[in-house]
């Protein structure tokens, strides 16, 4: 490598790093690309130069603090996302998912795997709008155990299991899973959607739930 590749390589993993913290801020990937490269270079970097969404997914790990501390700065950007109003709703994507949280908790109370599904299922939308489910799973990875990911895998195959739109033998390996029943709570509390004036409690305190019971102390 020559010594102007090399450069230009560690141009390119500065940029990923300042994108990554900008999009756990709220702002989308694509912005933060141009506006890390902007803010490093103070001049203009041509696209194909630029990381890419992955490279910037990748740079989470400057995130510090426990699991839950990092799943917060995650969830947090999701304020930032709003809802469609072309479908008739309004507020933001992380008020839709704290209630949607509250709906499975009344559910699965003592279920930190799933409830861990609930607040961050939507994660992705605030780092990549055309790819979140890998956007959010690239986030997540060190995060969540494998049977949260699974959740989180299988959520389009369970809303479209609910639909009836399934075919029949994915349906039925579906519903042979031992956390099938599960899913479809999951299912049901999102596509409930965003209710005007719900109660729900801020992501500080669904944090501390979470907190609580992956230490074997349920909230009250």
């Amino acid at each position: 490598m020559s010594e102007s590749d090399s450069h230009d390589e560690k141009l390119r993993r500065r940029i990923a790093l300042e994108a990554s913290r900008l999009v756990s801020r709220g702002l989308d990937s694509q912005r933060s690309r141009f506006r890390a490269a902007r803010k490093l270079t103070r001049g203009w970097v041509p696209e194909h130069e630029l990381p890419s969404h992955r490279e910037i997914r990748g740079g989470f790990s400057h995130l510090i603090g426990d699991r839950f501390d990092r799943i917060l700065e995650l969830v947090r950007p999701l304020s930032n996302v709003r809802l469609h109003k072309a479908n008739g709703l309004e507020g933001d994507v992380l008020e839709q998912t704290l209630q949607t949280f509250e709906r499975v908790e009344a559910e699965r109370c003592f279920d930190e795997e799933l409830l861990t599904a609930a607040l961050v299922h939507d994660v992705g939308l605030a780092i990549d709008r055309k790819d979140p489910l890998t956007a959010g799973l690239t986030a997540l990875e060190g995060l969540i155990t494998p049977r949260t990911r699974w959740f989180l895998e299988s959520l389009s195959v369970g809303h479209a299991y609910r639909e009836g739109t399934l075919g029949q033998r994915a349906r039925r390996r579906l519903a042979s899973h031992e956390d099938f029943e599960d899913l479809l709570v999951l299912c049901g509390a999102c596509r409930q959607g965003y209710v005007r004036g719900g109660a729900y409690r801020c992501v500080e305190e669904t944090i501390e739930v979470l907190r609580g019971l992956d230490a074997g102390m349920p909230e009250n």
